[in-house]
């Protein structure tokens, strides 16, 4: 059980590096073009920043768990990280296409 634990952290914490990378990319552009945008489009901007940060928080809370759950609860932790990191990578993708508009 031990190396299916492992197998899974492992994908997790890469999948949420790859994530955080692509966000940071992402970000510095989208700020550079709010610079240009209307008040009400910053505000928008800064709103969905603040929900995928608190996505990310989650998502990076929800690792943590994983690495000290013990075995009995190994189970339930591992689907709450799986959907923590089904609603960051869509909020993710949501707010990208958004703003790319």
């Amino acid at each position: 059980m031990e190396s299916k634990k492992e197998d899974c952290l492992d994908q997790l914490k890469k999948k949420y590096d790859d994530l955080n990378y692509r966000w940071y990319i992402e970000r510095n552009k989208l700020e550079a073009r709010a610079q240009h945008e209307s008040a009400d489009a910053i505000k928008k901007f800064e709103e969905k920043r603040e929900a995928l940060r608190q996505l990310r928080t989650d998502m990076k809370t929800k690792i943590i768990d994983l690495e000290v759950a013990s075995e009995n609860a190994w189970d339930d932790v591992k689907d709450g990280a799986e959907d923590a990191w089904k609603s960051l990578a869509t909020a993710f993708d949501k707010a990208t296409s958004h703003f790319k508009k």
